[in-house]
Formats: C-alpha cells, sequence, structure tokens
C-alpha cells in the first residue's frame, strides 16, 4: 500500500491513501519525510510470526508449573 503526504500540520503528516482516504499521523514515524513524498507501507510476515513466538514462549514459561 502507497500513501502520500499531502502536508504537514504542527507535527501532523496529513496522509493521502491510493483509494482516495486520508489519516493524520505523527510525522515523527516517517522519518526524514517531506510533504509530497510516497511512503509504502507494507506487512512483514516475517517478523511478526517470530515476535508471536517469542511472546508465546514468554507466556508459556510465565504459566510452566515449578516443581
Amino acid at each position: 500500500m502507497k500513501l502520500i503526504i499531502d502536508r504537514i500540520e504542527n507535527n501532523i503528516a496529513v496522509c493521502l491513501f491510493e483509494n482516495g482516504t486520508t489519516a493524520d499521523a505523527q510525522v515523527c514515524i516517517f522519518a526524514g519525510a517531506k510533504e509530497g513524498d510516497v511512503v509504502n507501507i507494507s506487512i512483514d510476515s516475517r517478523e511478526t510470526k517470530k515476535r508471536k513466538e517469542i511472546a508465546q514462549s514468554k507466556l508459556n514459561n510465565l504459566f510452566e508449573k515449578k516443581e
């Protein structure tokens, strides 16, 4: 998915999506971006899976029976 940083107002980036909708976001999440920049947004499935496995491992350790 792509978005365009339409404008920046008071550290808020007004973002225009491909489907015509807009959303506001803190400008700090677009490090170094400026008005008119096109930003690609993607989901990192591999990293998501890794983080879920780590969280599940921590949960399992938390509730593991101690003898």
